[in-house]
């Protein structure tokens, strides 16, 4: 009777760790609709307010991270594999990162509006991380992998269309632009 009590003492429900994955992939879902929105901000106050928001989110992501290295730490048997489950919330946490480091530019070089193709490359970073939200709440169970690999090539097509876009971007950059220190 203790042994059985011990035992499901030391193996952790499954949904702790899909719940902590979900809670990091929400972080950088909430990340870029702040991005999105710092990016069609038409004054500096708006822009303001939007990295304050990212702050505050980066600081959830934060938590979220250091939560998956606890419980992985303390957990002898993980519903996925430990190395899976610490690359995935550790990417989830990098893109919350990664985005509150592009606001931070933005604010730095008190851009009066960002450069040509930002929206529209802040509105794919936002469909792909609607896309990863998406399969991370798939992982509870792994019964429909078929939906994830969906999920997944969706991702890999946003990518290729916000590698396009920055392409074409830089390219008209270099075709027509013709003083450096204009601002």
């Amino acid at each position: 009777m203790w042994l059985d009590r011990a035992v499901q003492w030391l193996l952790p429900r499954e949904e702790h760790f899909f719940d902590l994955l979900e809670r990091g992939s929400a972080s950088a879902l909430k990340s870029s609709v702040i991005l999105v929105e710092c990016c069609g901000a038409k004054t500096a106050a708006e822009r303001e307010s939007a990295i304050t928001r990212m702050t505050e989110e980066e600081h959830t992501a934060d938590r979220v991270i250091h939560e998956v290295y606890e419980a992985l730490n303390k957990t002898f048997v993980t519903p996925l594999d430990r190395s899976d489950i610490y690359s995935l919330a550790t990417d989830l946490e990098d893109i919350t990162d990664l985005i509150n480091r592009t606001m931070m530019q933005i604010v730095l070089h008190a851009l009066d509006e960002v450069p040509p193709g930002s929206t529209q490359l802040a509105a794919k970073i936002h469909e792909a991380c609607t896309e990863i939200d998406a399969a991370v709440k798939l992982l509870r169970g792994m019964k429909k992998l078929d939906e994830i690999r969906q999920h997944c090539k969706a991702i890999g097509k946003i990518e290729h269309d916000g590698d396009q876009i920055f392409r074409t971007t830089v390219a008209e950059m270099f075709k027509t632009e013709k003083d450096a220190d204009r601002k």
